[in-house]
Order: C-alpha cells, then structure tokens, then sequence
C-alpha cells in the first residue's frame, strides 16, 4: 500500500481516506430497492477479468463500454447492456444518454496521467455522492508521486482548507470532490453537488427521452426542418480594414423546434431554464455557438451550476409559453430575441388553450412592462394571457420554440419569421403622422454606447441629401412602425434603433454606419427575409478588440464617421438613389 501524510488519514485497516462533510440535501438519495445506474468503461481486457469486474453490478442497471462484446460477460441485455468503444468522445455521448450514473469504474489499462485527464472530463456525469472509480490494477506504470495521485493530494488539501483547489483550470473539478479514498483494491473519488448537464437544441428531445432520474417530459409539437435560406439581397461593405463574418447572403438554417416540456421546470431568469439534471436549450441565446447563460456557473463545455440563492423555492401553476430574454426589457432583446420565438405561439394555445406567455422582471415594480405587452398584443397575446414573475419559481408546464434568429456565428434567420414582423406591425395601435421615402435613424449621445463622435456632422450630411432625420424613440411604437413600413431606403447607425427596418414594405436600400469592434449582425440579419440592397460603412473604434481576442469595451466602443474614406462612395450611393 502507497501511504500519504499530512493530507490523508490513514485507517487501521489500510484504507486511506479525505472527506469533506457535504449538505445531506445535496447527497443523491435512491428510494429503497431501485437500481443504481454503473457505468464500467474497459479496453480489450480478457473476458474472464472483466466480467469480475462487472460481478458487483449484475443486480444493478449495468452498461459496459468496450470496443469489443464477449459472451462470457454473461449481459442479460435488459439491466446489462453493451456500447461499443471506439473513441474518447464515446464516453461522453454515452454517459450524456444514460446519465447521471451512481458509478463509473474505469478497468482500462492507462497511465495515471491518462486516468486524471478522464476523471476530470466524466466526473461531473455522476448524481451527487455517486463515485468514480480506478481498479490499482488498471494503472500502468505506478510510481509515487505520479499525477493523478499528486491531484488528489491536492484536492485533498483542498478539502481540508474547505475551499475549492486554487488551480483555476481545477477548480470546479476540486468543488465537485467530496471524498477521495486510497486502499489496496482502488482509488475512489465521491462526488458533491449537481451538475446540470447542457442540452443542444439538437440533441434535447433525444436525451430528455433516456436520461436518468429525469421527472420532465417533452413533446414536440412542430418542426421546422433545416434548410438553405438563400436571400435576394446584397451586401456591400466598405472600407473594412479585414474581412468581416456575418456577412454572408445565404445562411444554413438548423430546424427548429416546438417543445412542450412537462414535469418540474425551473425558471430562474435571463432565459435560463432546466430540470432535475439538465439545463433546456431553450436558455442560450447564441444557442449554436455559446452555451453560457449569466445566472450560469460555467463548469467545462457540457457541465454548469446553478448557485442556491437563484434556485426557485415555489412553484407557478398553469401552462406557459417561454418569452423571457437574456436582458429583459431591452428593446433591441425583445425585437430580436423574443419575438424570434413567437412562430409557435399559434400551435402552442392551440395544444392548450389555457396556455399564458411568460417572461421575467428582475424584482418586484421594477418597471411597467408595457413594451412587451404593446408588442404581444400586436402580435395576438391580450393582456389576460401575459404573466410576468420577478423571482424564480417552478413551472409544471412550458412550451419554448427554437429562434429564428441567431446573431452569432454561424449567423443565421428563418425566412419565415418575416410573417411574425408583419403580424406585429399590422396589429400595432394606428398613430396616423408623416413618413418619408428617406429616413436617417440617429441615435442621441445620452446612450452610452458606441456613440458616434462626429453625429452632428453626419445627421447634417444625410439631411442634406434629403434624408429625415429622426430619433425612433421619440414615437410610439405604432408610428414608428408605419414610418419604417413606408420608407424606401433607411440609413443610420448600427444598434437597436436601426432594428425597426423590421417593419418595411417598401425598403430598397438600408445603409448602415458602424465601428469594426461591433460583431453584431443584427442589421444584415434583418434585411436578409426583407430582400433589399444593404450597404455597411466600417470605421475604426477608439478601442479595438485585442490581437486574435474579443473585449466588450471594444464592442461598445465609441468611434467617428471617417468622411475622409467614405465621403466619395457615399455620396456617390446616395445620389444613385
């Protein structure tokens, strides 16, 4: 036996032990006589020493991955079952299906630096006080002091101090560590808390289906399958200092989905959503390329926690349909995120016609909520069918409809959602006024971000070329909507304000001023079902984005209008209108 000081107690019997005592609410209970859920991962072991190690769990709901079956494992294929082996990511595909398990042992013959790199990716795969397991016999090339040991020693002081290892890249891994114990036969570590495991849009009807221990259903209620969206409009940009993504005029469109979720759904805010062990997909905004929610504690790419004083501690009774934001209230969220959701809201009353629209204030009066309700009503959701809540709860019913709009890389928007732009428009209260063929949105200095420096001198420009000048925010919704349905060619800065070109008829051209540092497509992504001619003037920001990196200081950076590189091609544009 391999005996440790200081950070182990070592036993009379010769187990060496660490423990931390956790929460008994945090520890996984099983109700008495269910199985337990074991995962065995082999290599090409002999048959007759695997199927020692599969002996312990013949009684419990056993899954054994190896690259190759033998019938001397006696599997009854009902509670023991087979997956094949044929790659690292295997493991998690499998352990994502069956999950979360009470045990993994890993019998695979692997040098302890090996075991370490596995354990810190499936660790998180188990219940709370489930346990992770390596036979002493599957180390290859034992010696003291070797790195997987030598990172248990570590948690293990961890453990003692009660704080989380102060590796940053170990972190998580330490905080899900309850117990780490040596013995002769094995090294064992327990695991603590709940880690929720993130579905993709793609892959949450599948593994909401096998999952383990799960209390949600879902059923989908619609599909809209994937497919090329090829738009008749143009995109000219000028004066780019490097080539620029999210430009592109054909996008590939993933399906989308309408979910009907049953169970114990929480609803904490910012859209995030989840049940007993998983996050819904439903929660992530840039739902193909970024799987991180702000009420989120990252934990790797698959695994993330939700802090306690976030967690709901009632429930809301009745159906609701998910309309909630990363940043509610925000006008540019709403008129993107959320109404981008709105396409299944039709089928969804019609499945249950007691169905509310729900989304969240940030704490109780924060605000009036009367954007979000001008907007639904416009688009058909009355007042008595719009529920808002300023604190987490449980939900027994949820209906959420993938995003027709996705505003990062891959950049995509489904054609469709022109139908949703128009019903709102059409349903808007009449606020009969001017309008104009050219209009120039600006957009006031007060707002804070990526101001235009030189904004006088280019309102001045546009009005001279016969361009209205107008702050949106100074008009109802209603008016703005018939100002932006009847204009023929829209210019103005990038943001929010220029997102009411979502309501044209008769657009031709849209014209947009904007900084480098700014990636947001949201503008090429709205003229892209609009089918009109697009023209982007980049200037550099006051604060670039660092080399080969992203800073938010530079995307809300401040910049001015270089007339001195766009003067000629823009005034050139605007007399070819």
């Amino acid at each position: 036996m391999h005996t440790h000081t200081g950070d182990f107690a070592e036993h009379e019997d010769g187990e060496t032990v660490v423990a931390l005592g956790r929460s008994d609410e945090q520890q996984h209970r099983r109700t008495e006589g269910a199985r337990r859920r074991v995962v065995v991962v082999a290599d090409d072991v002999p048959p007759a020493v695997l199927r020692t190690a599969v002996e312990p769990y013949r009684d419990e709901d056993l899954f054994v991955i190896a690259p190759t079956p033998y019938d001397e494992w006696a599997l009854d294929e009902t509670h023991q079952r087979y997956l094949r082996f044929v790659k690292e990511s295997n493991l998690q595909w499998y352990l994502k299906l069956h999950g979360p398990v009470d045990r993994i042992v890993d019998v695979r013959q692997r040098w302890p630096k090996e075991h370490e790199a596995t354990l810190r990716k499936l660790l998180f795969h188990l219940l709370p006080g489930g346990e992770y397991v390596i036979p002493r016999s599957a180390l290859t090339g034992y010696k003291e002091g070797n790195p997987l040991e030598a990172r248990l020693a570590r948690f293990a002081r961890a453990l003692s101090r009660g704080e989380p290892d102060d590796d940053d890249d170990f972190a998580e891994l330490s905080r899900a560590v309850a117990q780490v114990r040596l013995d002769r036969e094995e090294i064992v570590v327990r695991k603590s808390g709940t880690h929720y495991l993130k579905l993709s849009d793609r892959w949450a009807n599948r593994l909401l289906s096998t999952r383990n221990g799960g209390t949600t259903t879902v059923q989908e209620l619609a599909l809209l399958p994937e497919q090329k969206f090829a738009s008749s409009t143009t995109i000219d940009s000028h004066g780019a200092s490097r080539p620029l993504q999210g430009l592109e005029t054909t996008v590939a469109v993933p399906p989308h989905h309408l979910r009907h979720y049953e169970g114990r759904i929480g609803l904490v805010s910012h859209s995030l959503t989840y049940t007993a062990h998983e996050i819904l997909p439903d929660s992530f905004r840039h739902h193909l390329s970024n799987s991180r929610n702000r009420r989120l504690v990252q934990v790797d790419e698959n695994f993330a926690r939700i802090p306690r004083h976030v967690q709901p501690v009632e429930e809301l009774a009745g159906s609701y349909y998910l309309l909630d934001s990363e940043n509610s209230g925000h006008y540019g969220h709403l008129m993107t995120e959320v109404i981008s959701r709105l396409w299944g809201w039709d089928a969804a009353k019609a499945d249950d016609p007691g169905l509310k629209a729900v989304f969240r204030l940030r704490y109780a009066a924060e605000r009036d909520p009367r954007l979000e309700r001008t907007v639904l009503a416009a688009f058909g959701i009355g007042p008595e069918d719009v529920v808002t809540v300023d604190h987490p709860v449980y939900l027994e019913s949820m209906y959420a409809a993938t995003p027709m709009f996705h505003n990062a890389r891959p950049y995509y928007v489904h054609p469709e959602i022109r139908a949703v732009w128009r019903r709102i428009r059409d349903g808007l209260p009449a606020d009969p006024g001017p309008t104009w063929d050219r209009v120039f949105v600006s957009r006031k200095d007060r707002y804070g971000n990526r101001r235009c420096l030189n904004r006088v001198e280019v309102e001045d420009y546009f009005a001279e070329a016969g361009f209205q000048v107008i702050y949106p925010e100074e008009f109802s919704l209603g008016r703005q909507a018939e100002i932006f349905a009847r204009a023929r060619a829209v210019a103005g800065f990038g943001g929010s304000a220029m997102f009411n070109t979502l309501f044209a008829e008769n657009l031709e051209h849209m014209i947009v001023l904007t900084q480098e540092a700014y990636t947001a497509r949201n503008e090429a992504l709205i003229a892209l079902p609009l089918g009109v001619r697009m023209h982007y003037f980049w200037n550099q920001p006051r604060i670039p984005h660092p080399p080969g990196g992203w800073a938010e200081e530079a995307y809300k950076s401040d910049w001015t209008f270089d007339f001195s590189r766009h003067r000629s091609e823009l005034s050139g544009l605007v007399r070819s209108l």
